[in-house]
Protein backbone atom coordinates (compact mmCIF):
# COMPACT_ATOMS: atom_id res chain seq x y z
CA UNK A 1 0.00 0.00 0.00
CA UNK A 2 1.41 3.36 -1.07
CA UNK A 3 0.75 6.45 1.02
CA UNK A 4 1.01 9.86 -0.63
CA UNK A 5 2.80 12.54 1.34
CA UNK A 6 2.45 16.26 0.70
CA UNK A 7 4.69 18.93 2.22
CA UNK A 8 3.99 22.64 1.60
CA UNK A 9 7.71 23.31 2.13
CA UNK A 10 8.34 21.39 -1.09
CA UNK A 11 6.44 24.03 -3.13
CA UNK A 12 8.36 27.09 -4.35
CA UNK A 13 7.14 30.22 -6.09
CA UNK A 14 9.79 32.04 -8.11
CA UNK A 15 9.23 35.53 -9.58
CA UNK A 16 11.99 36.85 -11.85
CA UNK A 17 14.41 34.39 -10.26
CA UNK A 18 13.55 35.45 -6.68
CA UNK A 19 12.00 32.90 -4.31
CA UNK A 20 8.93 34.24 -2.51
CA UNK A 21 8.54 33.76 1.24
CA UNK A 22 5.98 34.69 3.87
CA UNK A 23 2.99 32.85 2.44
CA UNK A 24 -0.50 32.91 3.95
CA UNK A 25 -1.86 30.18 6.18
CA UNK A 26 -4.00 27.96 3.94
CA UNK A 27 -3.99 27.93 0.13
CA UNK A 28 -0.97 30.11 -0.61
CA UNK A 29 -0.84 29.59 -4.37
CA UNK A 30 -3.57 28.65 -6.85
CA UNK A 31 -2.91 28.05 -10.56
CA UNK A 32 -5.55 27.74 -13.26
CA UNK A 33 -5.86 27.85 -17.03
CA UNK A 34 -8.26 30.63 -18.02
CA UNK A 35 -10.18 28.59 -20.61
CA UNK A 36 -10.98 24.98 -21.35
CA UNK A 37 -8.66 23.17 -23.76
CA UNK A 38 -11.55 21.85 -25.86
CA UNK A 39 -15.22 22.70 -26.33
CA UNK A 40 -17.76 20.14 -27.48
CA UNK A 41 -20.56 21.02 -29.91
CA UNK A 42 -23.56 18.77 -30.62
CA UNK A 43 -25.66 19.32 -33.73
CA UNK A 44 -29.44 19.02 -33.96
CA UNK A 45 -29.10 15.44 -35.26
CA UNK A 46 -26.60 14.37 -32.61
CA UNK A 47 -23.35 14.81 -34.53
CA UNK A 48 -20.54 15.72 -32.21
CA UNK A 49 -17.63 18.03 -33.01
CA UNK A 50 -14.94 19.49 -30.84
CA UNK A 51 -13.05 22.74 -31.09
CA UNK A 52 -9.55 22.99 -29.67
CA UNK A 53 -9.02 26.28 -27.88
CA UNK A 54 -5.63 27.90 -28.33
CA UNK A 55 -5.90 30.46 -25.56
CA UNK A 56 -2.50 30.48 -23.77
CA UNK A 57 -3.66 32.50 -20.73
CA UNK A 58 -3.64 31.32 -17.14
CA UNK A 59 -3.98 32.91 -13.72
CA UNK A 60 -1.86 32.40 -10.62
CA UNK A 61 -3.14 33.73 -7.31
CA UNK A 62 -0.59 34.24 -4.54
CA UNK A 63 -1.57 34.68 -0.90
CA UNK A 64 1.14 36.33 1.16
CA UNK A 65 1.19 37.51 4.74
CA UNK A 66 1.23 41.28 5.09
CA UNK A 67 4.78 40.89 6.48
CA UNK A 68 6.21 39.07 3.44
CA UNK A 69 9.55 40.56 2.36
CA UNK A 70 8.50 40.25 -1.30
CA UNK A 71 5.40 42.49 -1.09
CA UNK A 72 7.50 45.43 -2.28
CA UNK A 73 8.79 43.41 -5.27
CA UNK A 74 5.25 42.56 -6.41
CA UNK A 75 4.02 46.14 -5.88
CA UNK A 76 7.01 47.43 -7.88
CA UNK A 77 6.26 45.05 -10.77
CA UNK A 78 2.62 46.21 -10.75
CA UNK A 79 3.49 49.91 -10.53
CA UNK A 80 5.98 49.65 -13.40
CA UNK A 81 3.61 47.42 -15.41
CA UNK A 82 6.60 45.13 -15.90
CA UNK A 83 6.53 41.76 -17.60
CA UNK A 84 8.16 39.01 -15.52
CA UNK A 85 8.55 35.25 -15.25
CA UNK A 86 6.73 33.23 -12.61
CA UNK A 87 7.11 29.56 -11.78
CA UNK A 88 5.35 27.42 -9.20
CA UNK A 89 7.45 24.31 -8.63
CA UNK A 90 6.26 21.38 -6.53
CA UNK A 91 8.83 18.76 -5.58
CA UNK A 92 6.07 16.59 -4.11
CA UNK A 93 4.85 13.54 -6.00
CA UNK A 94 3.91 14.08 -8.76
CA UNK A 95 6.41 16.84 -9.47
CA UNK A 96 4.86 19.84 -11.21
CA UNK A 97 6.08 23.04 -12.84
CA UNK A 98 3.45 25.68 -13.57
CA UNK A 99 3.79 29.23 -14.89
CA UNK A 100 5.43 31.06 -17.73
CA UNK A 101 7.98 33.61 -18.86
CA UNK A 102 5.49 36.40 -19.61
CA UNK A 103 3.36 37.51 -16.68
CA UNK A 104 1.87 40.74 -15.34
CA UNK A 105 0.14 41.72 -12.12
CA UNK A 106 -3.56 41.55 -12.96
CA UNK A 107 -4.91 42.67 -9.60
CA UNK A 108 -3.31 44.10 -6.49
CA UNK A 109 -4.53 42.89 -3.11
CA UNK A 110 -6.80 44.75 -0.76
CA UNK A 111 -4.90 46.21 2.18
CA UNK A 112 -6.67 45.59 5.47
CA UNK A 113 -5.35 46.57 8.88
CA UNK A 114 -6.73 45.37 12.19
CA UNK A 115 -5.87 43.67 15.45
CA UNK A 116 -4.32 40.71 13.60
CA UNK A 117 -2.37 40.11 10.40
CA UNK A 118 -4.34 40.02 7.17
CA UNK A 119 -3.21 38.08 4.10
CA UNK A 120 -2.71 39.79 0.73
CA UNK A 121 -3.83 38.07 -2.48
CA UNK A 122 -2.12 39.01 -5.75
CA UNK A 123 -3.67 37.96 -9.04
CA UNK A 124 -1.14 37.34 -11.80
CA UNK A 125 -1.99 36.92 -15.50
CA UNK A 126 0.38 34.50 -17.26
CA UNK A 127 0.40 35.06 -21.02
CA UNK A 128 2.24 31.83 -21.90
CA UNK A 129 0.82 29.56 -19.18
CA UNK A 130 2.14 26.04 -19.04
CA UNK A 131 1.56 23.16 -16.64
CA UNK A 132 4.07 20.33 -16.82
CA UNK A 133 3.94 17.14 -14.76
Amino acid sequence: MSIGIYDAKQVSVIVNGEYLTGFGENTFVACEKDEEHTVTHVGARGEVAIAHKNNPLGTIKLTLMSTSPQLSLLHKLAREKSMFSIWVVSHNSPRERIGGTQAVIKKLPAANYGAELEDREFEIQVLDYTHAV
